[in-house]
């Protein structure tokens, strides 16, 4: 009797469908109910087509609401589209191809540098591998078609300096296996194969196949992961550091991206992941209190950092830049120190890291026997306080 808009017509029937509280009929029964006849405590059964064609008609009129347009938009070419599908999955590819590579030279260089600091080390070769599932799937088919990548793993980056580079291994080389298997560089049984020494291993260079002898070195066993987030983040987890696209974008320098590399490196090393799920359970998961592990890995990361030969110079800047995405720790600390407090403390490791390299005194952190911080790690003495 009166105009009704679809959207009211669909809430009002489900509304009287909601207020019935008892059926005779069965959930599996063909037979609706009448929303006109629901009372408080009986509903009749009716018809389905009473009821089924209202609600078609009212979905109908709601899809052709959701998708007209007022405009007559421009015909785009099938060959157009196409291209630049093409164009933007190249540039996709590109950059994340950039970010791997900063992240590989970067974090294997940190980690190469300080072995001897680290409570878990593994054997390296300075290579990376990649194969077509290290792409995401809606770029396989373009890094099928312009990297030639298969399933099997292909070196992807070779360390300046390392066993592989000073052997004449070349991008693009596949490790091959005693059985004739392919090997990815992070594979446990290639790291079985890499810890008994110095030997001669094989690789294949499209048809041929070439040995070399290499020596392993000893390296920080921590993977380097890159997420793909627009989030400025890295975090560790005591196994692994992951950094974010978004972080990427976010840092400078090589420089920046090894003080961050550092950082987590010194969570991981540290033992801060094991601490702070102790704290929780003593506390019954009532605080996470980890600004004394947030200033230490500041602490032993500057060492990191200078022992893999990276610029401490502009470590404040980073700090300042990170603080304007989140304002509140300016003032506010709850899991980190005040940026304030880390910029002092950062200020002060980087004059006690000149003193040593002044003094000609090995870059090492300043581990005490007892108290809060983490003990040395095996085979490091600590330093008297």
């Amino acid at each position: 009797k009166h105009d009704i808009s679809p959207f009211a017509l669909t809430w009002r029937l489900a509304g009287r469908l909601a207020r019935c509280r008892r059926s005779h009929l069965n959930k599996f029964s063909p037979v609706h109910l009448d929303p006109r006849r629901c009372g408080t405590h009986h509903c009749s059964p009716m018809r389905p087509h009473l009821l089924t064609y209202p609600l078609l008609l009212c979905l109908s009129l709601l899809a052709a609401c959701a998708t007209s347009i007022a405009t007559q938009l421009p015909d785009v070419a099938i060959a157009d589209l196409t291209k630049e599908q093409i164009t933007q999955e190249d540039l996709a590819l590109k950059s994340l191809q950039d970010q791997r590579e900063q992240l590989t030279r970067v974090s294997n260089k940190v980690l190469l540098a300080n072995a001897k600091l680290c409570p878990k080390t593994a054997y390296d070769i300075g290579v990376r591998t990649q194969n077509l599932k290290s792409y995401p799937k809606t770029l396989r088919s373009r890094a099928q078609q312009t990297l030639d990548l298969t399933q099997t793993h292909q070196i992807s980056y070779i360390r300046p300096g390392s066993p592989a580079d000073k052997a004449g291994v070349k991008i693009g080389d596949i490790i091959i296996g005693k059985a004739g298997i392919s090997y990815g560089a992070a594979d446990p049984a290639f790291q079985s194969v890499l810890s008994l020494g110095e030997q001669s291993l094989t690789f294949k260079r499209g048809t041929a196949f070439f040995s070399a002898t290499l020596k392993p070195q000893e390296i920080c066993d921590y993977k380097i992961k890159l997420s793909n987030s627009t989030a400025i983040n890295a975090f560790a987890n005591g196994n692994s550091i992951t950094v974010t696209s978004g972080m990427l974008n976010f840092v400078k320098s090589d420089d920046e991206l090894a003080l961050l590399i550092g950082h987590e490196l010194g969570h991981n090393t540290m033992g801060h992941i094991r601490k702070i799920i102790s704290n929780l359970v003593l506390t019954g998961f009532n605080t996470k209190y980890t600004r004394p592990f947030e200033s230490e890995a500041d602490y032993v990361g500057m060492y990191y950092l200078n022992r893999a030969g990276y610029s401490d110079d502009n470590v404040e800047d980073f700090w300042r830049r990170l603080s304007t995405i989140n304002p509140k720790s300016i003032t506010h600390a709850k899991t980190h120190p005040t940026l304030p407090d880390r910029y002092l403390r950062i200020a002060a490791t980087r004059e006690e890291i000149r003193q040593k390299k002044a003094s000609g005194e090995d870059l090492i952190p300043n581990f005490i026997q007892d108290g809060y911080f983490s003990q040395a790690p095996s085979g490091i003495d600590p330093k008297p306080q």
